[in-house]
């Protein structure tokens, strides 16, 4: 087991290696498109982050551990503008979350911690320009600030969907306690499974391209209605058990294979409040719910279903294209040494 273990491991490396600096040696080489052809950069970046979402998803499956969608069907919402608010429990979150989203959608935009920026993967994110918040009261105004102007020049003229976004701020073994004081401080309930989550981003995002903040967007000397947001998405993450895994046991495979729940509600954007502290109940009110959720999954097994009661929701495993990704893996790889025989051919001719 260990010996197999070290063995993935060591391959992970290997295939950010071959995968990471090949895919931002391509958009470099393609960045004058970003001038001349917007358009087809987009969409050669947007093709090329989301199979860099392949090569993640794959370090799961191969493990054993899957995802089952449970809750509302996202097919219908996955090319409209829609705020995604997800429970934060471990460093497997987001490894499991590109494996849902794998194939779906690549116009997401992930809002994320700036310690983000430090990862193998924080280089690619910058790339996609997904938004890094600082987090602490020193900077949360600025942070919010920021944040303010980049859904304006940057969500909205790229024509992102998806905003993908962690209220709680943090895991939840280290948000629990501070969770419990701040909840006791204001007569809110007790959260185990969750923890109380923190607004500001979602006021922001909601008051700067909600449906009360419609407005023209110039496109050269065309003026044209910009889509706004259209759908605010509740995903519960639910691990078995309530044992959480971690990004170390997906690398290494360390624990036995298992399915993870990613349950969704959907709620249009006309039936959430934009007062800043109906907004703030809101979002208080989604993180007590999820907390019944997953007390009910952990007690029963099942999800009850929130627009049938007495129903239950059936599951959707979310299923992987193993063929497809042996493809992506030969296309980076052939990438990989095309982009070093350049290097070493254009460095053997300057020195």
């Amino acid at each position: 087991m260990y010996i197999w273990g070290s063995i993935r491991f060591f391959l992970i490396i290997v295939n950010n290696l071959y995968c990471i600096p090949t895919h931002c040696l391509w958009l470099l080489t393609l960045s004058p498109l970003k001038w001349f052809l917007p358009k087809v950069y987009l969409t050669l970046e947007g093709f090329g982050f989301q199979w860099l979402l392949s090569m993640v998803s794959a370090w799961s499956y191969t493990a054993g551990y899957s995802v089952i969608e449970m809750g509302d069907d996202m097919h219908r919402v996955v090319n409209d503008k829609a705020l995604v608010l997800i429970n934060h429990q471990s460093t497997s979150d987001v490894p499991l979350i590109m494996a849902a989203f794998d194939g779906r959608t690549r116009n997401i935009m992930w809002i994320m911690d700036r310690m983000f920026m430090k990862t193998n993967f924080g280089v690619v994110s910058w790339f996609h320009k997904d938004f890094f918040i600082s987090s602490g009261k020193a900077r949360r105004d600025q942070s919010l600030t920021e944040l303010t102007t980049h859904l304006s020049e940057v969500y909205m003229p790229l024509n992102r969907t998806w905003i993908l976004l962690f209220p709680e701020g943090g895991f939840l073994r280290k948000r629990r306690e501070i969770s419990r004081k701040f909840a006791l401080q204001n007569s809110l309930p007790i959260l185990h499974h969750t923890t109380i989550p923190r607004v500001g981003a979602v006021q922001n995002v909601v008051a700067t391209i909600g449906p009360q903040r419609a407005r023209n967007v110039t496109n050269g000397n065309l003026s044209r209605k910009c889509p706004i947001l259209k759908w605010i998405i509740d995903l519960t993450i639910a691990y078995p058990n309530g044992n959480p895994l971690d990004i170390l046991t997906i690398f290494m495979a360390s624990a036995p294979p298992c399915s993870t729940i990613f349950h969704y509600r959907c709620y249009p954007i006309a039936e959430v409040p934009t007062d800043n502290e109906l907004l703030k109940q809101w979002v208080y009110d989604r993180y007590i719910e999820k907390e019944t959720l997953l007390a009910t999954y952990y007690e029963t097994g099942k999800f009850p279903d929130h627009r049938r009661p007495g129903e239950f929701c059936h599951p959707r495993p979310v299923l992987h294209d193993g063929f497809r990704t042996v493809i992506l893996h030969a296309l980076y790889i052939t990438s990989t040494l095309f982009h070093w025989n350049l290097l070493t051919l254009l460095s053997s001719s300057i020195f």
